[in-house]
């Protein structure tokens, strides 16, 4: 297993991540439906919230990129909060942060990830860039490393990885198979940030299912 420090060296491509790690992206459409079928409802003040959080990310990315720790302030946080994660029984952890670099075909983009974990099997990563976005796919490889790095042998991991813009989930299985959910964007204007609320809601409620899985 690659150990955290070396993950920005050595997992940089889907194909590494296989030969690597030995993970592979599933075919079984099954796989991971969580982020798709019978999604809880939001409530009536939830809608409200998102409905505020829609107005301040318009006006913030008004100016350009959600930059460095904006993107929380803006978005995550906030988003967390009004869902529940920071209050019982979830509990967070921050581990680490990483530094990711990526080859642009112009220049080396370089970034940092922001992680939290929450109840030790779903993990935010927030992916922040001084000068340039970084693309949530781009960035999958290396943060699929890092879940890998954590795993639990009899259930499954979840992610959500945004980038301010777009966001995308992830299931990481309790053997060495992964999904991802398809991109979820909010610029521009498209604002599909009730579904994402929704969907890391329906997250939220599975790791807190002590029920064993064998995703």
């Amino acid at each position: 297993m690659v150990s955290s420090a070396g993950v920005r060296e050595t997992i940089i491509t889907l194909n590494d991540l296989q030969q690597r790690l030995g993970l592979m992206q599933t075919r079984d459409l099954n796989f991971f439906s969580e982020w798709a079928d019978d999604l809880p409802a939001l409530t009536a003040q939830q809608e409200g919230d998102i409905e505020r959080l829609k107005q301040r990310y318009d006006y913030h990315r008004a100016d350009g990129l959600l930059l460095e720790g904006t993107i929380n302030l803006v978005v995550v946080s906030p988003l967390l909060e009004l869902l529940g994660f920071i209050d019982p029984p979830f509990r967070i952890k921050s581990p680490y942060g990483m530094a990711i670099e990526l080859q642009d075909p112009d220049e080396i983009v370089r970034g940092f990830i922001d992680v939290l974990v929450l109840q030790g099997r779903l993990w935010i990563l927030t992916i922040e860039s001084k000068r340039t976005s970084i693309s949530v796919p781009a960035a999958l490889p290396q943060l699929l490393a890092y879940m890998a790095a954590n795993p639990d042998p009899h259930k499954p991991n979840y992610g959500m990885a945004t980038n301010g813009d777009e966001f995308v989930f992830l299931k990481l299985g309790a053997g060495l198979t992964y999904d991802t959910s398809r991109s979820f964007s909010l610029f521009p204007q498209r604002h599909e940030l009730g579904a994402v609320a929704k969907i890391l809601k329906a997250l939220g409620q599975q790791v807190l299912n002590p029920v064993m899985e064998t995703g």
